[in-house]
């Protein structure tokens, strides 16, 4: 008996000393061999700063892991720490109870190279796309449990070379409560942030069977400047920038994509888009859009609100083209490897995910509460009628209420500024069955008819000095037949000199201009206009200035009225003097506007008048930069003084003169179509040097009125005061320098 405890005892401590030695060697054994064969196995270099391994039990905890790039020293996972604990007594049953794993502070570089990624290596080793032949029994199936899967403070790093780009998702953290054969419910938890801006957080369900899946999201202050390269493959702008958050919820699932149901909130802010000149091109102060129901599948777009604050967008026309087409590129020409477009462009993904969505379902039942666009902006510029026509729409206001695809109309009220002085209200409907009926009845007020100068001399070779327009409109559109109702009055009109452009329709203006105005000054036009739009040859436009040409000539031909015109100085020579561009002296137009200024002053010695002069800084310093073109190109010394006979060689120079242009081209090194030749010769003279230039004239014209008034007619200082309007509010619309005249009593 003896004999035998002997021999269990010896037995006993035998197993017992294996054990401890395996669980004291083990770690250091198994950390040996995976550092040593990790290239064999995996093709990569793998290093652990420490493994410990406690079979009693059942953890590993692995600290400063670290997987290097195929062939290379760069790192390509690293990970502080990483545990796992299994529970031994169900391992020895054949069941695999993972209670918890933990992965510490990983950091993950993922690079892509056109169509390839860096870990395509470990793909092609470890997972393979054929299935073996042969016959299985059937098993059954392995029991597993996976606890408290986590993994904190992660970082991944993306960079893409064509087009370059880098984004670091940070802070990132995941947890899954559990993962097990008998469930194929998983409960999903991440959050990050991302080193640009921005921090995402969500919950997702999703069941493996089934491939359902649900998402509450939330997006904070997303800053898409990371998305500018992408967007360079679609325009040559110079930056894009923006804030976008959200709270969404999104259901649907992975067999059918486009069928997806989603709820909550999207919302952008400061968002702006810059173009190759620098100039801001389109920006949204902030909008935000209420979701009530989306379900592609159902075909329910329901909204409650969408808001828009601060709408901009600026556009240009030039001969060519406009300045959207001038930004515009090819996307596939831009990238190069049109095989990989697809999948390294964010915009073309999204593009055609959208497209699948419309081509599957007919998006044709939609909702919205209420719709919102307040404070819009619109700043349009003409460069095809040889002066610049600038024209500014602010203060755009859009509403409309109970938007439903099944209602018979859609009704829209819109009220905006026009170019700082007139004002604009209307009433759109719109056929939600047929976009191309519609119903405008329009409004507009105090438009200055000398904002169209530009058009006006282009057209009819006449400027007009003053007068405020107004204008009705109701446009009907229906079945692409249009018939329009125009109402035009014109009050206090003046004509300028006519002046001499090959464009423009030979018609007497200034006299017709006299006899079309009524006993008080006015003139009311009634226009109508039908027509089909179906007719390539008709253009609403062209068919009114034809009936205004008609009128003008039924007007002069009225011997009645040529007795009409003006006597006298009138109220606007007490209002406005009016200079040309570049104009430092005073010459006999100014000279009467002065004599009558002087009369009153001298006979009323109560009064002061004071004379403010205000003038579009950079339209002037245009016209300087164009004179010293013209000089340049006519071989005039810039220092000498502009005589008439200068003025006139220069003036004798049209801006659109193909030699005189490809003679700035030259100067510049350039030969863009789509930059105006004022702007091309601003850039070639500077923009600064030319402002200071520009502030030099204006003390000269202050100078010669002062001379005039108190050296020529002897006006006493006390009553005469000239200054230059602030800064802030110089003229901000295409027009010559003029001074405005106050007229107060002395105090």
């Amino acid at each position: 008996m003896k004999k035998w405890r002997k021999a269990g005892l010896i037995f006993a401590a035998t197993v017992l000393g294996l054990l401890v030695l395996v669980a004291v060697f083990i770690s250091p054994i198994t950390k040996y061999l995976i550092e040593k064969n990790s290239k064999k196995f995996t093709g990569r270099q793998i290093t652990i700063k420490s493994l410990g391994i406690n079979i009693f039990t059942g953890s590993v905890t692995c600290k400063g892991l670290t997987i290097f790039e195929a062939k290379s020293n760069t790192v390509f996972v690293s990970c502080e720490e990483v545990y796992v604990n299994i529970a031994i007594t169900k391992l020895l049953k054949g069941e695999y109870d993972i209670e918890t794993v933990r992965v510490s502070k990983p950091v993950v570089t993922i690079v892509q190279k056109g169509k390839h990624f860096n870990y395509d290596d470990l793909m092609k080793r470890f997972i393979t796309d054929t299935v073996s032949a042969k016959t299985t029994v059937a098993t059954q199936p392995a029991h597993y449990w996976l606890h408290n899967f986590a993994v904190d403070s992660a970082k991944f790093t993306y960079s893409n070379t064509n087009p370059f780009t880098k984004l670091s998702i940070i802070q990132f953290n995941t947890s899954i409560p559990l993962i097990a054969w008998d469930d194929p419910v998983y409960k999903i938890h991440n959050d990050f942030a991302l080193s640009t801006g921005g921090k995402f957080s969500a919950d997702m369900v999703f069941n493996k069977q089934t491939l359902k899946y649900s998402v509450t999201a939330d997006l904070q202050k997303l800053n898409i400047a990371w998305m500018y390269p992408y967007l360079k493959d679609y325009m040559k702008v110079n930056s894009l920038q923006g804030l976008v958050g959200s709270h969404i919820r999104i259901s649907g699932n992975l067999n059918k994509p486009t069928d997806i149901a989603a709820s909550g909130m999207l919302e952008a802010e400061q968002f702006s888009m810059i173009d190759n000149t620098g100039e801001k091109l389109t920006a949204v102060e902030k909008m935000n859009i209420k979701i009530d129901t989306v379900n592609t599948a159902k075909n329910l777009y329901s909204f409650s609100e969408i808001n828009v604050n601060r709408p901009f967008i600026r556009i240009s026309m030039y001969d060519k083209g406009f300045n959207y087409e001038r930004i515009m590129t090819s996307p596939l020409a831009v990238s190069g490897d049109t095989s990989s477009v697809v999948y390294s462009n964010i915009f073309l993904m999204m593009s055609g995910y959208i497209q699948e969505i419309v081509k599957e379902y007919d998006v044709n039942n939609y909702k919205i509460g209420n719709l919102k666009v307040t404070g819009g902006q619109c700043i349009f510029s003409d460069f095809t009628h040889g002066d610049k026509f600038r024209y500014v729409l602010d203060s755009l206001n859009l509403s409309s209420s109970r938007i439903n695809s099944n209602n018979p109309e859609l009704v829209f009220q819109i009220s905006a500024r026009l170019n700082t002085s007139g004002k604009m209200s209307g009433v759109l409907k719109v056929n939600p069955k047929n976009y191309k009926d519609i119903d405008i009845n329009a409004q507009l007020k105090e438009l200055l008819i000398t904002d169209f100068n530009p058009y006006s001399k282009y057209y009819v070779a006449t400027p007009f000095l003053n007068g405020k327009i107004s204008y009705l409109n109701q446009t009907t559109v229906k079945n692409n037949i249009l018939d329009s109702k125009n109402v035009l009055d014109v009050v206090k009109l003046t004509a300028g000199k006519k002046i001499k452009t090959p464009t423009a329709m030979n018609l007497p203006v200034k006299l017709a201009v006299s006899l079309l105005k009524d006993v008080k000054g006015n003139i009311h036009i009634d226009i109508p206009v039908k027509g089909s739009l179906n007719d390539p040859k008709f253009k609403m436009g062209k068919v009114i200035w034809e009936l205004i040409k008609n009128l003008i000539i039924k007007a002069a031909t009225a011997p009645f009225r040529l007795l009409a015109g003006m006597f006298g100085g009138k109220e606007e020579d007490f209002k406005e003097m009016h200079f040309d561009y570049l104009q430092s002296d005073v010459q006999a137009s100014q000279q009467e506007n002065l004599d009558r200024l002087a009369k009153a002053a001298l006979e009323k010695s109560d009064l002061k008048i004071e004379l403010v002069q205000v003038t579009n800084k950079d339209d002037e310093a245009e016209a300087m930069a164009l004179l010293e073109a013209r000089e340049k190109y006519l071989g005039i010394n810039p220092s000498s003084p502009i005589t008439p006979t200068i003025k006139q060689r220069t003036d004798s120079i049209a801006i659109t003169d193909s030699l005189f242009v490809k003679f700035v081209n030259a100067q510049l090194h350039s030969n863009s179509v789509l930059q105006s030749t004022g702007e091309k010769c601003v850039e070639l003279f500077g923009k600064d040097r030319l402002q200071l230039r520009i502030k030099e004239l204006m003390e000269q014209r202050n100078k010669a009125v002062s001379d005039y008034l108190l050296v020529i007619k002897k006006v006493p200082a006390a009553s005469v005061s000239i200054i230059n309007v602030k800064e802030e509010n110089q003229l901000q619309k295409t027009e010559p320098p003029k001074y405005v005249i106050n007229i107060a009593v002395k105090e």
